[in-house]
């Protein structure tokens, strides 16, 4: 597709097609006293049918491409700056990139997405025709999260928009340039009678955002707040999609090169300041490579960001004040013994690269989720006791094992539950449109990326179509019924069923 560079011209609506009218919307960033009027708009143009066209979910998946190439440096640098990332390349792979892909993945499939499955009519049904058509569910509300805020504000808001949908978008104020250049953007390109953003309003916004009834709630972030928007949901039996997170366990077993692993794990522990849902948030290591791994570990931690951490511009800072000494916290000698690192300058947001051995199972360092450069490493017998170690606790988000060993690899996957596994890598699944991105259990519920996005934002509609002509209508079903009567066997018949 050629994409214009002219922006699409928000005009207000005072009138849809099919002749309702609209009231004024309250675009961008509207007070808790206006949400219910915001959720009666976005009623009122999804029951107009303007956002079921085929033609304005492509328009509008076409301008959201636009806003995010027209404005990737803006973008970046936003979220630079909220994340305290020096260089910009995990800003722009993951919130420029990444995005961009899912966009151009929508518009490619979009005709084939939304197309009706046909599916087979049994004999008791000819002549009729059977299909399942995705059908978009209505107003919904997408909630997004501060650690990557616009990939995970604009990829379910692709989904929203390519099933047809009207969106609520509520962005995370902790990341507030990154608010505020989204709120700034979208009315200039997107249509705002489907739209609304907010990202300012805090818990008390958040309470009252949650009252109205959505057709479907997506939720990234936290259990608790999760636990939150689903007994808020429930109220109205609306359904949810929940991303949450959880300890995200790392198998290293003795099969593997302990360089190889500890890159690996590094990696998937520190990328973002260590504060992605899929981090790795503690390795169970196989005791006759356990000290090898520790020495090779720091050393790599060494070659990412030097022997000055703090210093590196590869490494991002904590979201908050309050995060970083709430991680500063937990280097202390009761939850575990501090083997490198365990520096922190809570009032820079700098939380150094951490090893920890010998944690205190009962602390908050592994109880809760970890969200930072914090790595606690415990010493296991063997995979199985691994396996015994993983298997009665909250299930995590994804889980990780490092081994060439296939016999070992297959044992973990077949053995433990999580919304995801990697395999002699960490984290990068995230970025694999093709595979289903969501939690189980304590992790959350419901998946999405790539077509999963536009279903998870559709309801599969069932359709039965006859042709209305009596001489074609099987007369066999209607009362009055009598076993005696040709009815009873040419109802078996038609039906195949067993009386």
């Amino acid at each position: 597709w050629r994409l214009s560079s002219v922006k699409l011209e928000n005009k207000r609506l005072q009138q849809t097609d099919r002749g309702i009218e609209m009231s004024a919307p309250l675009d961008v960033n509207p007070s808790a006293s206006d949400i219910p009027t915001v959720v009666k708009q976005l009623r009122e143009v999804f029951l107009s049918g303007r956002t079921r066209d085929l033609e304005w979910r492509r328009g509008q998946l076409k301008q959201l491409l636009l806003l995010v190439k027209e404005n990737s440096n803006e973008i970046q640098a936003a979220v630079q700056k909220d994340l305290g990332k020096g260089h910009p390349f995990e800003a722009r792979v993951t919130e420029v990139v990444l995005v961009k892909r899912d966009i151009e993945e929508a518009l490619s499939h979009l005709d084939e997405w939304a197309e009706p499955d046909r599916v087979s009519t049994p004999l008791a049904l000819q002549p009729g025709a059977s299909s399942i058509r995705p059908t978009p569910l209505g107003v919904v509300l997408i909630m997004s999260p501060w650690n990557y805020p616009v990939n995970l504000a604009l990829v379910p808001l692709v989904g929203s928009i390519a099933a047809g949908n009207t969106c609520f978008l509520k962005l995370s104020r902790h990341t507030q340039s990154v608010a505020e250049l989204l709120t700034s953007i979208l009315p200039k390109y997107m249509d705002m009678t489907a739209l609304k953003v907010d990202g300012k309003g805090g818990r008390d916004f958040i309470t009252s955002l949650l009252q109205p009834k959505y057709d479907h709630i997506f939720f990234t972030g936290s259990t608790s707040v999760g636990k939150v928007v689903y007994k808020a949901a429930a109220e109205h039996l609306t359904p949810v999609t929940l991303e949450l997170g959880g300890k995200n366990p790392c198998y290293v077993d003795k099969s593997v090169s302990m360089e190889f692993a500890a890159r690996k794990v590094a990696f998937g522990k520190f990328f973002n300041g260590g504060q992605t849902c899929v981090a790795v948030d503690h390795c169970l290591v196989h005791e006759e490579v356990y000290d090898k791994f520790l020495d090779e570990f720091k050393k790599v931690i060494t070659s990412f960001y030097t022997s000055d951490p703090k210093s590196s511009p590869s490494l991002a800072r904590m979201v908050s004040v309050g995060n970083a000494k709430r991680l500063q916290r937990l280097m202390g000698k009761e939850y575990g013994r501090v083997v490198y690192g365990g520096d922190a300058d809570p009032d820079q947001k700098y939380v150094g690269p951490t090893l920890i051995v010998e944690p205190n199972m009962e602390s908050e360092l592994m109880q809760d989720e970890i969200f930072g450069p914090l790595l606690p490493v415990l010493k296991v017998k063997d995979v199985d006791e691994a396996i015994a170690f993983i298997q009665p606790r909250p299930l995590p988000l994804a889980l990780y094992v490092m081994s060439r060993d296939d016999k070992v690899k297959e044992k973990v996957i077949s053995n433990t539950r999580s919304g995801a596994v990697g395999v002699n890598e960490c984290v990068v699944h995230f970025s694999n449109p093709n595979l289903p991105f969501g939690g189980v259990g304590e992790s959350g519920m419901g998946a999405y990326h790539g077509k999963r996005t536009f279903d998870t934002f559709s309801h599969c509609r069932a359709v039965l179509s006859q042709p209305g002509v009596k001489l074609v209508d099987l007369w066999a079903k209607y009362p009055p019924y009598d076993s005696d009567s040709i009815k009873y066997p040419l109802a078996k018949f038609a039906t195949g069923l067993h009386f």
